[in-house]
């Protein structure tokens, strides 16, 4: 066979190129197109969508301050002074354990007992002794939550004495647990008593840190309330008023 004579199609170069640039500039504007939507259109929707969310979040948390707001405004604040003195009655934000020795011997010397040893654990003034001698002593879960002066007492009495003590430790305004009771009979005919026992004056440190102005206002609940209304100031012992001394003698014991 012979190629020679065959007749080959001619190659329009020009027309080809045409359709080929034709068919190449939408499809390249195509790609631009998804490139520009991926790129630069995707990430400012996105950006759109959370900014309506944080908007709505937003108008959320101004509603609640609102709320708060309006409440802290309707609160007395004569009676919240009252209800802050109460509870530092009740539980102190620091240990004061000179004020718990002062009602302890307010309270012997009321009830007639006589005390012969009185001692404070080593630690219990501060924050981390406290705790550890609060929960050393065997006191309760509960009470466990709050540390603890401990006070350590020996006395002798009689039966009757000794009941108006413990009832005048458990009368203190301020939270206090007994525990690690022991009673004997004293060796004599009096009918007295040498007893022993631990008292624990709790306290609870004020927090150091506010909480969140978003978090909600929580109410007394009324056994709360009740609770604080009936705390009374810690009683104290008067002391004998001093006999007025004479003047105009040198010498005030000199009876003549």
């Amino acid at each position: 066979m012979d190629l020679s004579t065959l007749a080959m199609p001619k190659v329009k170069d020009g027309q080809d190129l045409s359709g080929i640039i034709g068919v190449a500039i939408p499809i390249g504007g195509i790609v631009i197109s998804i490139l520009i939507a991926v790129l630069i259109i995707w990430p400012k929707v996105t950006e759109i969508l959370e900014l309506r969310t944080n908007n709505e979040q937003l108008r959320s948390t101004v509603q609640t301050l609102e709320q708060k707001a309006e409440i802290l405004a309707g609160l007395d604040q004569i009676k919240l002074e009252d209800q802050l003195a109460a509870a530092e009655q009740l539980l102190p934000s620091d240990s004061n354990a000179f004020s718990v020795l002062r009602q302890v011997e307010d309270t012997a010397n009321t009830s007639g007992v006589l005390l012969s040893k009185i001692e404070v654990i080593t630690g219990s003034f501060g924050e981390g002794g406290a705790s550890a001698g609060a929960s050393a002593s065997g006191a309760s879960p509960e009470l466990n939550l709050a540390p603890a002066v401990e006070i350590r007492l020996s006395l002798t009495s009689d039966y009757q004495s000794l009941l108006g003590f413990i009832s005048g430790l458990y009368s203190f305004s301020r939270v206090a647990s007994i525990d690690s009771l022991s009673v004997s009979a004293g060796g004599g005919d009096e009918g007295l008593l040498s007893t022993s026992f631990a008292v624990n004056a709790h306290w609870k440190q004020l927090p150091q840190n506010l909480g969140s102005i978003e978090a909600p206002v929580e109410n007394l609940t009324s056994s709360e309330e009740e609770l604080l209304a009936n705390v009374k100031s810690p009683q104290r012992t008067e002391s004998a008023p001093v006999p007025p001394v004479a003047t105009g003698r040198g010498n005030p014991f000199n009876p003549y």
